[in-house]
């Protein structure tokens, strides 16, 4: 079952309205939706420089600015890229795509410049650099959507770690966080699909256990407004009575995925295995 989008809000329905004032900038983060169809219309210069400068002005921890933004502009990398990741041949062939890597590489090289030796906590750096990269989607996401521009960030890339860190000749210290696919949208308007409640997310003074009743009410509405989800891993764990977001979630965070993920850090110089255990 689809619904039409402007007759639910983020939270899944008139009902669940957000009242206060409605900035232009407001507007657009509340209405944001992944796009997964693009047009063939071409993202002129100025405005990917506008993304990209949207981007850097997100904050950063220590105005380290640790993160890279690599355009994929070569159509052999395209074509290789393709190969890796048949799956999601729509975004890799959108018009604009960026893949958004942590780069404690240019700290590295900074620090040795400067006759000082890069000391930072392993899991510390890793996850500056990994928030400074996120922030800096993040930005670059909204100003996309600001300039009628639709977005998917897509972190299937990391199923082949090794195989992006050769393609793209990621520097030791740097490391793929996903790719991100921008474009004009080929529709106008799709499903708005609804977040978790409020009184599960955000929590007063200390953490709150978890509300199972409020998940179970959140699973009935994604599946309302969005339909059934596809069950994740049927193959390992059979077709469930009804599909749900807890279940899927449960499914998949219970297999462990891109495996080649941690080793491929290792081999950058990111940690040493015995750091990690």
């Amino acid at each position: 079952m689809t619904s039409n989008p402007s007759n639910h809000a983020r939270y899944g329905g008139p009902e669940m309205a957000i009242d206060g004032p409605k900035t232009a900038l407001i507007q657009t983060l509340l209405s944001r939706r992944s796009c997964r169809d693009f047009s063939d219309r071409v993202i002129d210069h100025q405005t990917k420089h506008l993304l990209f400068t949207a981007a850097q002005s997100a904050p950063t921890k220590s105005n380290l600015q640790q993160y890279s933004l690599i355009e994929i502009a070569d159509p052999s990398i395209r074509q290789s890229l393709q190969q890796l990741f048949p799956s999601v041949a729509w975004a890799i062939s959108a018009p604009l795509l960026v893949v958004i890597v942590g780069d404690l590489h240019r700290t590295q090289q900074i620090n040795a410049a400067k006759g000082h030796e890069f000391r930072w906590d392993a899991a510390d750096a890793f996850l500056n650099a990994s928030v400074d990269a996120s922030l800096a989607l993040g930005f670059m996401i909204a100003a996309a959507e600001s300039l009628s521009l639709g977005s998917c960030p897509i972190s299937t890339i990391r199923e082949s770690t090794a195989a992006i860190i050769r393609l793209l000749e990621l520097p030791k210290g740097t490391f793929p966080i996903c790719a991100c696919a921008f474009g004009y949208p080929t529709q106008k308007h799709t499903t708005l699909s609804p977040r978790l409640p409020q009184s599960v997310v955000v929590h007063q003074d200390r953490y709150q256990p978890v509300d199972m009743d409020a998940i179970h009410g959140y699973d009935q509405t994604l599946t309302e407004v969005m339909g059934e989800p596809k069950p994740r891993y049927p193959e390992r764990y059979g077709m469930p009575r009804e599909s749900t977001w807890s279940d899927n979630l449960a499914r998949q965070t219970s297999v462990r995925e891109r495996s080649d993920f941690q080793s491929s850090c290792e081999q950058q110089g990111l940690w040493r295995r015995d750091q990690m255990d």
